[in-house]
Protein backbone atom coordinates (compact mmCIF):
# COMPACT_ATOMS: atom_id res chain seq x y z
CA UNK A 1 0.00 0.00 0.00
CA UNK A 2 1.17 3.42 -0.94
CA UNK A 3 0.32 6.69 0.46
CA UNK A 4 1.51 10.34 -0.63
CA UNK A 5 4.00 11.91 1.36
CA UNK A 6 2.67 15.21 2.24
CA UNK A 7 4.76 18.62 3.14
CA UNK A 8 4.53 17.16 7.36
CA UNK A 9 5.80 14.07 6.37
CA UNK A 10 8.86 15.26 5.06
CA UNK A 11 9.14 17.92 8.08
CA UNK A 12 8.95 14.84 10.01
CA UNK A 13 11.94 13.48 7.86
CA UNK A 14 13.74 16.47 8.52
CA UNK A 15 13.55 16.37 12.07
CA UNK A 16 14.37 13.14 12.59
CA UNK A 17 17.02 13.38 10.39
CA UNK A 18 18.44 16.62 12.83
CA UNK A 19 18.06 14.99 15.77
CA UNK A 20 18.85 11.09 14.87
CA UNK A 21 16.82 9.44 16.75
CA UNK A 22 13.30 11.24 18.42
CA UNK A 23 10.45 10.30 20.54
CA UNK A 24 6.13 10.87 19.04
CA UNK A 25 6.08 13.47 21.83
CA UNK A 26 9.09 15.13 20.36
CA UNK A 27 7.68 15.20 17.01
CA UNK A 28 4.63 16.42 18.21
CA UNK A 29 6.22 19.63 20.18
CA UNK A 30 8.58 20.74 16.84
CA UNK A 31 6.24 20.41 14.21
CA UNK A 32 3.69 22.69 16.50
CA UNK A 33 6.24 25.19 17.07
CA UNK A 34 4.51 28.09 19.33
CA UNK A 35 0.98 26.63 19.00
CA UNK A 36 -0.51 23.44 21.08
CA UNK A 37 1.38 20.23 20.10
CA UNK A 38 -0.12 17.74 17.92
CA UNK A 39 -1.49 14.48 17.63
CA UNK A 40 0.81 12.54 15.32
CA UNK A 41 0.77 9.04 16.64
CA UNK A 42 -1.35 7.60 13.69
CA UNK A 43 0.62 8.87 10.94
CA UNK A 44 3.89 8.12 12.75
CA UNK A 45 2.15 3.98 12.66
CA UNK A 46 1.37 4.60 9.02
CA UNK A 47 4.77 5.85 8.13
CA UNK A 48 6.24 2.74 10.23
CA UNK A 49 4.01 0.43 8.73
CA UNK A 50 5.02 1.25 5.06
CA UNK A 51 8.98 1.30 5.65
CA UNK A 52 9.57 4.79 5.68
CA UNK A 53 10.73 5.12 9.60
CA UNK A 54 12.51 2.36 12.02
CA UNK A 55 10.56 2.02 15.24
CA UNK A 56 11.71 0.04 18.29
CA UNK A 57 11.42 0.39 22.06
CA UNK A 58 14.61 1.96 23.96
CA UNK A 59 16.41 -0.80 25.57
CA UNK A 60 17.30 1.24 28.78
CA UNK A 61 15.11 2.33 31.25
CA UNK A 62 15.26 6.32 31.13
CA UNK A 63 15.10 8.03 34.54
CA UNK A 64 12.60 10.75 33.27
CA UNK A 65 10.47 8.47 31.65
CA UNK A 66 8.15 7.43 34.31
CA UNK A 67 5.60 4.77 32.19
CA UNK A 68 6.29 0.85 32.93
CA UNK A 69 6.60 0.50 28.90
CA UNK A 70 9.93 2.11 27.60
CA UNK A 71 9.66 4.46 25.24
CA UNK A 72 9.39 4.03 21.02
CA UNK A 73 12.30 5.63 18.95
CA UNK A 74 11.66 6.45 15.89
CA UNK A 75 14.34 6.44 13.22
CA UNK A 76 14.59 7.05 9.44
CA UNK A 77 14.30 4.31 7.31
CA UNK A 78 17.32 3.61 4.63
CA UNK A 79 13.98 3.94 1.65
CA UNK A 80 13.51 7.23 3.34
CA UNK A 81 17.01 8.55 3.40
CA UNK A 82 17.34 7.77 0.16
CA UNK A 83 14.20 9.44 -0.77
CA UNK A 84 15.56 12.71 1.12
CA UNK A 85 19.12 12.75 0.00
CA UNK A 86 20.89 12.12 3.82
CA UNK A 87 23.45 9.70 4.36
CA UNK A 88 22.89 7.08 7.21
CA UNK A 89 24.71 7.89 10.56
CA UNK A 90 28.23 7.31 11.21
CA UNK A 91 27.19 6.22 14.80
CA UNK A 92 24.76 3.15 16.20
CA UNK A 93 21.97 4.59 16.76
CA UNK A 94 20.41 1.38 18.52
CA UNK A 95 23.28 1.54 20.62
CA UNK A 96 21.04 2.74 23.93
CA UNK A 97 23.75 5.54 25.36
CA UNK A 98 24.11 7.27 22.27
CA UNK A 99 20.34 7.24 22.60
CA UNK A 100 19.96 8.50 25.73
CA UNK A 101 22.11 10.99 24.65
CA UNK A 102 20.43 12.17 21.96
CA UNK A 103 16.97 11.96 23.59
CA UNK A 104 17.82 13.89 25.98
CA UNK A 105 19.26 17.21 23.55
CA UNK A 106 15.67 16.50 22.54
CA UNK A 107 13.96 16.90 25.67
CA UNK A 108 16.04 20.25 26.28
CA UNK A 109 14.40 21.38 22.70
CA UNK A 110 11.27 20.42 23.75
CA UNK A 111 12.15 22.13 27.04
CA UNK A 112 12.13 25.78 25.45
CA UNK A 113 9.12 24.96 23.37
CA UNK A 114 7.65 24.98 26.53
CA UNK A 115 8.72 28.23 28.00
CA UNK A 116 7.66 29.71 24.81
CA UNK A 117 4.46 28.27 24.84
CA UNK A 118 4.17 29.65 28.89
CA UNK A 119 5.30 33.22 27.50
CA UNK A 120 8.82 32.67 29.75
CA UNK A 121 10.72 32.96 26.57
CA UNK A 122 10.47 34.67 22.93
CA UNK A 123 12.36 34.85 19.75
CA UNK A 124 13.27 31.11 20.12
CA UNK A 125 15.63 29.40 17.80
CA UNK A 126 17.29 26.44 17.89
CA UNK A 127 20.19 24.93 15.94
CA UNK A 128 21.37 21.17 16.40
CA UNK A 129 24.76 20.87 15.84
CA UNK A 130 26.94 18.06 14.16
CA UNK A 131 30.69 16.74 13.74
CA UNK A 132 31.84 17.66 10.81
CA UNK A 133 34.44 16.19 8.56
CA UNK A 134 37.66 17.36 10.29
CA UNK A 135 35.81 19.29 12.78
CA UNK A 136 35.12 18.35 16.64
CA UNK A 137 31.93 19.19 17.81
CA UNK A 138 32.20 22.01 20.75
CA UNK A 139 28.28 22.10 21.14
CA UNK A 140 24.62 19.49 20.96
CA UNK A 141 23.34 22.68 20.26
CA UNK A 142 23.15 26.67 19.62
CA UNK A 143 20.33 28.73 20.72
CA UNK A 144 18.94 32.17 20.51
CA UNK A 145 15.87 33.41 22.99
CA UNK A 146 14.97 36.99 24.83
CA UNK A 147 14.17 36.00 28.43
CA UNK A 148 12.35 39.13 30.09
CA UNK A 149 14.43 42.11 27.87
CA UNK A 150 17.56 40.24 27.10
CA UNK A 151 18.75 38.42 24.02
CA UNK A 152 20.76 35.12 24.96
CA UNK A 153 22.66 33.52 22.80
CA UNK A 154 23.78 30.13 24.50
CA UNK A 155 25.57 27.06 23.55
CA UNK A 156 23.92 23.42 24.97
CA UNK A 157 26.56 20.83 26.19
CA UNK A 158 24.92 17.57 27.53
CA UNK A 159 26.31 15.06 30.14
CA UNK A 160 29.84 16.06 28.30
CA UNK A 161 33.15 13.79 29.96
CA UNK A 162 35.04 15.19 32.68
CA UNK A 163 38.50 14.53 30.95
CA UNK A 164 41.67 16.97 29.69
CA UNK A 165 39.93 18.24 26.82
CA UNK A 166 37.16 19.44 29.01
CA UNK A 167 38.65 23.21 29.33
CA UNK A 168 40.41 23.25 25.74
CA UNK A 169 37.18 22.40 23.90
CA UNK A 170 34.58 24.63 26.01
CA UNK A 171 37.15 27.32 25.54
CA UNK A 172 37.10 26.80 21.63
CA UNK A 173 33.43 27.07 21.65
CA UNK A 174 33.11 30.02 23.46
CA UNK A 175 34.56 31.69 20.28
CA UNK A 176 31.62 30.42 18.09
CA UNK A 177 29.25 32.70 16.85
CA UNK A 178 29.11 35.18 19.28
CA UNK A 179 27.70 32.94 21.70
CA UNK A 180 27.47 34.44 25.06
CA UNK A 181 27.24 31.95 27.69
CA UNK A 182 27.57 27.67 27.57
CA UNK A 183 24.93 25.78 29.38
CA UNK A 184 26.36 22.57 31.08
CA UNK A 185 23.43 20.03 31.84
CA UNK A 186 24.00 16.47 33.29
CA UNK A 187 22.57 14.12 34.79
CA UNK A 188 23.16 14.01 38.49
CA UNK A 189 24.89 16.30 41.07
CA UNK A 190 27.97 14.24 41.20
CA UNK A 191 28.98 14.67 37.67
CA UNK A 192 27.38 18.17 37.78
CA UNK A 193 30.03 18.59 41.15
CA UNK A 194 32.93 17.21 38.99
CA UNK A 195 32.81 19.58 36.02
CA UNK A 196 32.49 22.75 37.80
CA UNK A 197 35.54 21.69 39.47
CA UNK A 198 37.23 20.72 36.38
CA UNK A 199 36.33 24.69 34.75
CA UNK A 200 36.49 26.52 38.36
CA UNK A 201 40.00 29.24 38.31
CA UNK A 202 39.33 29.44 34.75
CA UNK A 203 39.27 33.22 34.31
CA UNK A 204 38.14 32.42 30.26
CA UNK A 205 35.40 29.75 31.53
CA UNK A 206 34.51 30.97 35.01
CA UNK A 207 32.17 33.44 34.75
CA UNK A 208 30.55 32.19 31.90
CA UNK A 209 30.00 28.34 32.24
CA UNK A 210 26.58 27.42 34.15
CA UNK A 211 25.27 24.26 35.11
CA UNK A 212 22.08 22.42 36.17
CA UNK A 213 21.14 18.53 36.26
CA UNK A 214 18.13 17.39 33.36
CA UNK A 215 16.09 16.40 37.22
CA UNK A 216 15.99 20.29 37.58
CA UNK A 217 15.18 21.63 34.05
CA UNK A 218 12.38 19.08 33.86
CA UNK A 219 11.05 20.45 37.48
CA UNK A 220 11.23 24.25 36.30
CA UNK A 221 11.86 24.23 32.94
CA UNK A 222 14.85 27.25 31.51
CA UNK A 223 14.08 29.96 32.54
CA UNK A 224 12.31 29.07 35.52
CA UNK A 225 16.17 26.76 37.07
CA UNK A 226 18.89 27.95 39.25
CA UNK A 227 21.33 27.91 36.89
CA UNK A 228 24.57 27.43 38.80
CA UNK A 229 27.87 29.16 38.29
CA UNK A 230 31.26 27.30 39.06
CA UNK A 231 31.16 28.58 42.71
CA UNK A 232 27.93 26.67 43.26
CA UNK A 233 26.06 29.45 43.42
CA UNK A 234 23.44 30.85 41.62
CA UNK A 235 23.66 32.99 38.55
CA UNK A 236 20.49 34.85 37.95
CA UNK A 237 21.09 34.53 34.46
CA UNK A 238 17.32 34.79 33.62
CA UNK A 239 14.16 36.68 34.68
CA UNK A 240 12.16 34.44 36.90
CA UNK A 241 9.51 33.03 35.55
CA UNK A 242 5.89 34.74 36.14
CA UNK A 243 3.90 31.82 35.73
CA UNK A 244 4.89 28.10 37.13
CA UNK A 245 6.07 26.06 34.98
CA UNK A 246 4.05 22.69 34.52
CA UNK A 247 6.24 20.54 34.62
CA UNK A 248 8.40 18.34 32.06
CA UNK A 249 7.84 14.65 33.01
CA UNK A 250 4.02 14.98 33.21
CA UNK A 251 3.63 16.10 29.59
CA UNK A 252 4.73 13.18 28.33
CA UNK A 253 1.38 11.12 29.55
CA UNK A 254 1.41 7.42 28.85
CA UNK A 255 3.02 6.45 25.80
CA UNK A 256 0.94 4.43 22.81
CA UNK A 257 3.04 1.09 21.97
CA UNK A 258 3.01 0.06 18.04
CA UNK A 259 1.68 -3.42 17.69
CA UNK A 260 3.69 -5.55 16.12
Amino acid sequence: MAIQLNDRDHLIFKLIDEHQVLLEKHISWFISGEDKPVLIRDRLRKLFYLDYLLCHRHGTKLPWWTTPTKPLVYMLSPLTRGIAGVEASEVDLFDSDVQRHLLEVANLRMLHLMDVKDNHISNFQWTTTKSEEGRQKLFDAKVKFVCGTTDHRIGIVNHPAADASLVKNLEAALQSEGIHHILIVSRDDAHQKTLQSAICGNSTLGNRCLFATHHELYKSGIAGTKWQGCDHKSSGLFVPAEKEHVGFISSFGVPQPISA
